[in-house]
């Protein structure tokens, strides 16, 4: 069982003989398990109905036995975020943790189940925010705006001191804040070697910049967000060497924060962004000539994303189609629910396309769903 911090990956993308995808939002805190234990249990129940109107009982249960284990495992259920998505493939299982509400339920099919997945990543995907300071730092995972602080293991550098041991050329150092505990300290060095210090200063950012490039953004590839003061964000962007570094940054000290003192300074970066890229998106809509739109007409959707000439797909939450599109990327009317629209989001997505999904007030569009087309 792997979990998936990038979206969209191929793991999702590709077509298989079969998909289980369960829904669960999380119905409890992170230390009242049972809830979304039992919850999870009865969606067990309710794939391998669905699963049964295909196949026979035992190839079902050899397929659900591979998360059989997730029904007793009370630490990954004291993990659950917001929400979690779980796919189920012949081959292996990918879950998610979210940090946006889902409707809970299982879709049996040939392609996973994306659409729970598209708000939680189409302005601010999942992250890990570095709280630095000139001589410790911390670690928070992120999603959207919320942060969880990361336990490091005692090696871990976490103070100049630890860092740089018997290294330290400049001396042992004391911060004095002379900003009345506004967070901004001068530094002190004993033998008063102040060039001695900077070289400290850049040791540590070296040491830091390289243990969570190794230890985190390496094997992820998410994105580094800085929480610091201006000058240690500049003098530490001018050592990093981790591409993974990301432009949006949270410029202020975290000295002396508490973990919902750093959850709030983030959410305020975090929607500031996400309200830019909403009204850029609006904007951009707004723009676009009629004969790059396309509206509610499922036929001509079906064929434009088999076809690669959809840019972004704008959907309601929770719209639907009845129905389906073949291999020719026709659309045909029938009773399915939750495949049309998966469709086309797959479609879109293989072809490098953007997909959102909007509240009612915040579509741009009356049709519940649209495209704007490369051509």
């Amino acid at each position: 069982m792997k979990e998936l911090f990038t979206f969209p990956t191929d793991e999702l993308l590709q077509e298989n003989e079969v998909v289980v995808s369960i829904s669960l939002n999380s119905e409890s805190n992170s230390f009242e398990t049972e809830a979304n234990q039992i919850q999870f249990q009865n969606l067990l129940k309710e794939a391998k109905e669905k699963l049964c109107e295909k196949y026979d009982e035992k190839y079902c249960d050899s397929l659900l036995e591979k998360v059989e284990a997730l029904r007793g495992n009370t630490d990954f259920w004291r993990k659950v975020t917001e929400s979690l998505v779980i796919y189920i493939t012949p081959e292996d299982v990918y879950y998610y943790r979210l940090s946006v509400p889902v409707k809970s339920g299982t879709v049996v099919s040939d392609q996973a189940y994306i659409l729970p997945l598209i708000s939680n990543f189409q302005y601010i995907s999942y992250y890990h925010l570095l709280c630095l300071n000139h001589d410790k730092f911390r670690l928070f995972n992120g999603r959207g705006n919320k942060v969880q602080e990361i336990g490091l293991p005692e090696e871990a550098p976490t103070t100049l001191t630890k860092a740089l041991g018997e290294e330290l050329t400049g001396g042992a150092l004391n911060v004095a804040d002379y900003a009345g505990g506004a967070g901004t300290g001068m530094f002190h060095g004993h033998n008063e070697k102040s060039n001695e210090v900077e070289i400290d200063q850049v040791n540590y950012f070296r040491a830091v910049d390289k243990y969570v490039f190794e230890n985190f953004s390496k094997p992820t590839e998410l994105p580094l967000v800085l929480f610091a003061l201006p000058e240690n964000i500049a003098d530490f962007e001018k050592v990093s060497k981790n591409e993974f570094l990301d432009d949006t940054k949270v410029e202020a000290s975290p000295a002396q924060l508490s973990v919902n003192d750093i959850q709030n300074k983030t959410s305020e970066v975090v929607n500031e962004i996400v309200n830019k890229r909403y009204q850029k998106l609006v904007d951009r809509y707004e723009e676009t000539t009629p004969e790059f739109k396309l509206g509610a007409q499922y036929g001509d959707l079906a064929m434009a994303s088999i076809q690669g000439k959809i840019d972004t797909l704008l959907l309601e939450d929770h719209y639907q189609v009845h129905g389906r599109i073949d291999e020719n990327g026709r659309y045909h009317e029938g009773t399915e629910t939750n495949i049309y629209v998966n469709q086309l989001v797959h479609n879109v997505l293989k072809t490098n396309g953007q997909v959102y999904v909007l509240e009612t007030a915040s579509m741009p569009s009356d049709t519940g769903i649209a495209a704007l087309l490369r051509f």
